[in-house]
């Protein structure tokens, strides 16, 4: 492997690691260069992206304080209960009893089926002007009425200062 002076200015492409040391190709044009990096940047922000959904507990669920299984237990989340869940890899965000918290993505089982939109315990609200007019934002992700439609920046609040 050569060892060289690269001059400034010239773009420069990651082979690989090497040890300490990070392998490159030099004199890439600016243009493969520009959409190498999109490509990277949209790869990121795939990888990143949380999903919100709904899903129901298959049993007994630690709700931890941070995800992994050294987050401190917060609580236990029966079987059966029905969460709203925003998900990165094999951990959900999700907030039961006002109490904010992660949970095994294991351990919960997605809810094809549609939430009603009427009827008891079912709340709805249209927009966050109807949230702000009922005296209920900002709405936090897992509460009655909570949607991700009105969560525009996904922080898992929904309708707050700015929303």
């Amino acid at each position: 492997m050569a060892v060289t002076v690269v001059p400034p200015g010239v773009c420069v492409c990651c082979v690989s690691p090497a040890g300490s040391q990070v392998r490159v190709r030099h004199g890439v044009s600016a243009e493969r260069m520009k959409n190498m990096m999109r490509i990277l940047a949209l790869s990121v922000a795939c990888l990143t992206t949380a999903q919100a959904a709904t899903a129901v507990t298959t049993g007994s669920v630690n709700l931890r304080r941070s995800p992994g299984v050294s987050g401190r237990v917060l609580s236990v989340v029966p079987k059966g209960t029905l969460l709203i869940v925003a998900c990165r890899g094999q951990w959900c965000r999700t907030t039961v009893g006002g109490r904010g918290g992660y949970v095994s993505r294991a351990l919960t089982r997605p809810v094809s089926a549609s939430a009603p939109l009427a009827g008891r315990g079912v709340v709805y609200f249209r927009s966050c002007a109807a949230v702000r007019a009922a005296g209920r934002a900002p709405l936090r992700l897992g509460v009655l009425g909570y949607r991700t439609t009105l969560d525009r920046n996904h922080n898992g609040l929904a309708c707050e200062r700015g929303e």
